[in-house]
């Protein structure tokens, strides 16, 4: 509620005419196996009015007018890592509110507009997406130059995989918290191993590998068919293994078994695939 006050003051400060937009029904739905956010919006028009282009474009009109707070308010919730949400950022930041004012306004993909099946609302969709130039991510990519990945020495039995690919569905021991959880998705999670040694952080990745697609991928299924979706990312031979556990206020970091973790960091190509993101992680799907 808090950071919604706060976009709400943004908004009014930065000149928008109105920031009244509860007359503007909307909904939304984030689609981690697809990397974006659906958002719909539901303008009422009178219905005594024809059914003139003009009606319809006066509701757009409208809409586009709010898509900027509109975005925002849908991104509220988005976990940005294990601790912090879009939400908790932008409360602590007023250039972080004007970089989404300018993605909302450029990144969004009209992908449909009409009249409601009652004729008394316009109904707008828009896709906007989690990664890329104008994703969501991009403003929480800071670093230009990555941290190494950690190194092991010594022998570990391994070989030179072309990805990485965690199950993680169903609930699993939380990390300081004596509870299992679910593990969720963010825009920038972390990898840890069994005894909690650091294995991946955004920090360590390529900053452009980030902005183009996130240090995860998500999918809802392990299935070959669902993975095929992933093949440029993860290639024909990636390491599968199932998580160990979760971690961070907002459950989303990951817990590998120490031998996988050792196989990974042992061998400088895999090690590579880690810097680059070359990761996807099976979730469970979002409940309706």
């Amino acid at each position: 509620m808090k950071s919604l006050l706060l976009v709400a003051a943004l908004w009014m400060a930065a000149g928008s005419a109105n920031a009244d937009f509860d007359e503007l029904a909307r909904s939304h739905r984030l689609l981690w196996n697809e990397g974006a956010l659906l958002l719909e919006v539901r303008k009422g028009v009178d219905p005594s009015l024809p059914l003139a282009p003009a009606t319809r474009f006066q509701a757009e009109q409208r809409i586009e007018e709010a898509l900027p707070y509109l975005y925002m308010e849908a991104v509220q919730d988005v976990p940005v890592d294990s601790h912090d949400r879009v939400g908790d950022r932008l409360a602590a930041s007023g250039a972080l509110f004007r970089t989404l004012s300018e993605q909302a306004a450029a990144g969004g993909l009209k992908e449909s507009a009409a009249f409601a099946g009652d004729l008394h609302a316009v109904v707008v969709a828009y896709r906007f997406p989690l990664f890329g130039e104008q994703g969501l991510a991009a403003p929480f990519v800071l670093h230009e130059r990555p941290f190494p990945v950690p190194r092991l020495l010594g022998f570990t039995p391994a070989r030179s995989f072309t990805g990485l690919v965690i199950l993680a569905q169903g609930e699993f021991p939380s990390h300081g918290k004596q509870l299992r959880e679910r593990v969720r998705a963010a825009l920038l999670p972390r990898l840890y191993d069994e005894n909690m040694n650091l294995v991946l952080s955004p920090q360590m990745c390529d900053p452009q590998a980030l902005r183009k697609w996130g240090l995860a991928a998500y999918a809802y299924s392990g299935e070959e068919a669902a993975l095929e979706a992933f093949r440029d990312r993860i290639g024909t031979l990636p390491l599968r293994t199932m998580a160990r556990g979760v971690f961070g206020r907002n459950a989303t970091d990951l817990l590998l078994s120490s031998e996988v973790a050792r196989q990974l960091l042992s061998r400088q190509h895999n090690r590579e695939l880690l810097r680059d993101g070359k990761i996807l992680i099976i979730i469970d799907p979002p409940e309706r």
